[in-house]
């Protein structure tokens, strides 16, 4: 007999929560109970196509005892006091990333997980997305050999056209919170913590929103591995791509999110090869949450793993003198 569905609130009923609610009721082991948005009308709207109770605000969504966890995905200048007020109330939580914008509000909600007994999972995704899962498995495998070099682009053109709260950075933090983080927190859990970084950031002003025009990062690994980033909101086109030098091949791709875009130049006699998922990314990544509550493990993405992430982030601010 299967154990009954997870009953959960969910915080934040935008574009992305709504997603995310839809991708956990498709897992089969989440029911949402709950739902509650600052536009009260669109917490309403989707609590009904979801069967739910639309509640005014977070403290009412974890005031009910039928709900024993939260999905959070509200903005992330938010995060900070939606994650401790779950945790202050019981509920498990899973929080999409950042985790919050500023080191101080990652360890107040480590804190108030340590206090509540209760675990708390970040939603970084790009760890489960093709074709980023499958080389981090081949590089732990061995296969690949040592980590030379890497380069990635993820140009925008069109981007706050998503929602355009993202473009005010009290409410997302800037880019390297809101787009960025993708990259920076998928490098850190594949090849450790990095141990130097420089920072060049351009934004033209006045313009329409805050976001930074042009970053370019240069990110120092152990063992001599470098990393060269290039993100912005201010191109002229879409652009998402990647160049990962091995000792044994060059993996890389112009379509970052297509596995079959991907190129593989092998450097030695071993053939290389990529395992890819056919498994939705975020059902894959609530699927290990859901996995790892059942059997009382750490959160595939702990609080500790995603504050290392944020301080990543704001090193590279720092860098740049913003």
């Amino acid at each position: 007999m299967s154990p009954a569905p997870l009953a959960v609130g969910l915080i934040g009923c935008g574009q992305f929560g709504r997603f995310l609610a839809q991708v956990a009721i498709g897992t089969g082991r989440i029911r949402i109970k709950a739902a509650c948005d600052q536009d009260a009308q669109r917490a309403a709207t989707l609590a009904t196509e979801l069967s739910a109770v639309a509640c005014d605000d977070i403290a009412a969504v974890c005031a009910r005892p039928d709900v024993d966890a939260v999905l959070i995905a509200t903005p992330p200048a938010l995060h900070a006091e939606h994650a401790i007020t779950a945790l202050r109330a019981g509920k498990q939580v899973f929080l999409e990333k950042p985790m919050a914008l500023s080191e101080a509000d990652c360890a107040a909600i480590n804190q108030a997980c340590a206090a509540s007994g209760r675990q708390l999972m970040v939603g970084h995704v790009l760890r489960w997305f093709e074709p980023y899962r499958a080389i981090a498995a081949a590089y732990r495998s061995g296969q690949l050999g040592r980590a030379l070099h890497g380069s990635f682009w993820r140009l925008e053109h069109d981007f706050l056209r998503i929602a355009p709260w993202k473009g005010q950075r009290a409410g997302s933090g800037g880019y390297l919170f809101e787009v960025a983080a993708h990259e920076l927190d998928w490098l850190r859990s594949v090849f450790g913590e990095v141990q130097s970084i420089a920072t060049a950031i351009d934004k033209r002003l006045p313009s329409a929103h805050e976001l930074e025009d042009r970053v370019a990062l240069q990110l120092g690994f152990a063992d001599g591995f470098g990393v060269h980033y290039l993100g912005g909101t201010g191109f002229s086109a879409n652009s998402h791509g990647f160049c990962l030098r091995f000792e044994h091949a060059t993996i890389e791709s112009d379509a970052a999110f297509d596995p079959a875009r991907v190129r593989i130049t092998q450097h030695g006699a071993h053939p290389i090869t990529l395992d890819f998922s056919q498994t939705n990314p975020y059902r894959a990544e609530l699927d290990a949450w859901l996995d790892s509550l059942a059997q009382q493990q750490a959160m595939p993405v702990t609080g500790a793993d995603a504050a290392a992430t944020v301080a990543l982030i704001a090193s590279a601010y720092r860098a740049a003198g913003w």
